[in-house]
């Protein structure tokens, strides 16, 4: 991992505005149309709805943070040089860690999502095995060339993968608003909708467990995208804030109409035990069942072509955002050179390639899409958190580099996305936490005792905050709310993750770099 990686061929910068935002809204409606709706019912009944306003502006006010961040370094896979850049190699690693591993399992998840849906008509796809529907050998077959096709287009080159997924994503806006619509007018059970929020603030933790567990924040995520395929955007100073809040606003109002309609086309008998015990099961998906029992069959064809559609293209913009996450952290001299090589598109192949390896093993884990998505919304999430720290650090370190987009308030703004993104990673729950943190820090402490037997500089103190914050966090979702020791009601559990938040961040501050990582400054000049 030596400074030869930094010289490896350039990314060709091809990507419109358009195709920047049609990019974000791909990236954000995937399979996250076809259950959250269900799941999100499920936690929260009709307050859903707000769960998806917070989810929103939670989201919006990460987007915002990383805005400032993507337009002050216009290079693809970023999310993994930013920790890099402010705290040093070892949080470098940790944060491009995290972002991976969520990164490189959504491709595998979508196409689950997919196998799943087509089920219904196609049952020999899929098993039910304890209520969760699993591939069988046909299904995995088949899903697998699905991954190898999303691959061959993406190693053709990012203008093969932006006219793919520009006509793909008209596609993706148009079903989900025409579904809610024919929903809305179909069926129409407005009692669903009462009452419509808990009656006291103890019985709201649906409402807060629905963001992250629900797959809400899951699916509204996808403005990193943008910053993901920066190196490749043209005027991305520009283009890269404007494709997040076109791309993520977009996203958000298709979103609450497809929750609003789930919720009124439920029939009413189906919820004599509550929301918490609607149950739509079987082969295929809610939407389908919903459909299906409204008699629309033609709308149950649609949904099974979209249900082909929507997550292959979020499939192929996540494989593609994978492999150049895997690229930024080997032309930073984090992994091997080799995941640094780009082939005559200038596409980042091996590492393209080994994220199609991970993709397959993962389409054989025994998990449903809920816990799946839960897992790793709780890993990216811990990935973005690193983004508020970062930009109040950078802007100390590097206050005369170009800045075409200011975060106003920036100091406030960044101490309240952080609290925000600790939430999300404290709704996730005790066991999801302590999985995610265990799968980030084992392979961090191995790269710590690599890097040190081969003499090189680690740079320790800078990541040290993450092992604190990821250890509190667990260690509070093990302790306090429901079933736990401390049973606190919910407004004691909000205010003691944003205390330790608080406390946290001052520490994430100091432990920063006195000058920013020069790694990643030769890899920005070189670009």
């Amino acid at each position: 991992m030596s400074g030869s990686s930094i010289s490896s061929p350039h990314l060709v910068r091809h990507l419109t505005l358009f195709s920047m935002v049609m990019a974000v809204i791909t990236s954000t409606i995937g399979s996250g149309w076809l259950f959250a709706p269900y799941f999100a019912a499920r936690m929260a009944g009709p307050a859903s709805l707000v769960s998806w306003v917070i989810g929103g502006l939670m989201a919006f006010a990460l987007a915002l943070v990383f805005a400032e961040l993507g337009a002050l370094l216009s290079t693809s896979g970023s999310l993994a040089q930013i920790p890099l850049l402010s705290h040093g190699r070892f949080s470098g690693f940790i944060g491009g860690w995290s972002a991976w591993l969520a990164y490189v399992s959504l491709p595998a998840i979508e196409v689950m999502a997919t196998m799943e849906y087509l089920s219904s008509s196609l049952p020999f796809l899929t098993d039910d095995r304890g209520g969760v529907q699993v591939l069988t050998t046909t299904g995995m077959g088949l899903a697998v060339l699905l991954l190898v096709l999303f691959a061959w287009i993406n190693l053709a080159g990012v203008i093969w993968l932006a006219r793919w997924i520009d006509g793909l994503t008209v596609w993706k806006v148009l079903i989900p608003v025409a579904t809610s619509l024919i929903l809305i007018l179909t069926a129409s059970h407005w009692e669903n909708l009462s009452p419509f929020m808990p009656t006291r603030i103890e019985e709201s933790g649906g409402v807060l467990r629905a963001i992250s567990a629900g797959g809400i924040l899951f699916s509204l995520l996808g403005f990193r995208t943008a910053m993901d395929l920066a190196g490749e955007a043209r005027n991305p100073q520009r283009n890269v804030p404007l494709a997040m809040a076109i791309g993520l606003g977009v996203s958000l109002v298709i979103y609450i109409l497809l929750q609003f309609s789930f919720l009124v086309a439920v029939p009413p008998e189906l919820l004599e035990g509550g929301w918490g015990r609607l149950a739509l099961a079987g082969h295929g998906g809610p939407l389908v069942a919903i459909v299906s029992g409204l008699g629309l069959t033609w709308l149950v064809t649609v949904l099974l072509v979209d249900a082909a559609i929507s997550p292959s293209a979020t499939s192929m913009a996540y494989m593609g955002a994978a492999a150049r996450v895997n690229w930024m952290l080997s032309r930073c001299g984090l992994l091997p050179e080799i995941f640094g090589k780009t082939n005559k598109a200038a596409v980042p192949s091996v590492a393209l390639l080994s994220s199609l390896a991970i993709g397959v093993l993962i389409l054989r884990l025994p998990a449903g899409w809920e816990g799946v998505v839960n897992f790793l919304t709780t890993t990216l999430v811990i990935a973005l958190s690193v983004g508020p720290v970062s930009l109040w650090s950078l802007r100390e370190q590097w206050p005369d580099r170009p800045r075409p987009y200011r975060l106003p308030f920036s100091r406030p703004w960044c101490v309240a996305s952080f609290i925000l993104a600790s939430w999300a990673v404290f709704w996730s729950g005790w066991e999801t936490l302590g999985l995610a943190a265990l799968a980030i820090a084992v392979p961090s402490l191995g790269f710590v005792l690599i890097e040190g037997a081969r003499g090189r500089a680690v740079q320790w103190r800078g990541g040290m905050w993450w092992f604190v914050y990821l250890g509190g966090l667990t260690l509070l979702s093990g302790l306090i709310g429901d079933g736990r020791p401390y049973a606190w009601p919910m407004q004691w559990q909000l205010l003691g993750v944003a205390v330790f938040a608080l406390a946290v961040f001052p520490i994430a501050i100091r432990s920063r770099l006195k000058q920013v990582a020069p790694e990643a400054t030769l890899m920005l000049a070189s670009d």
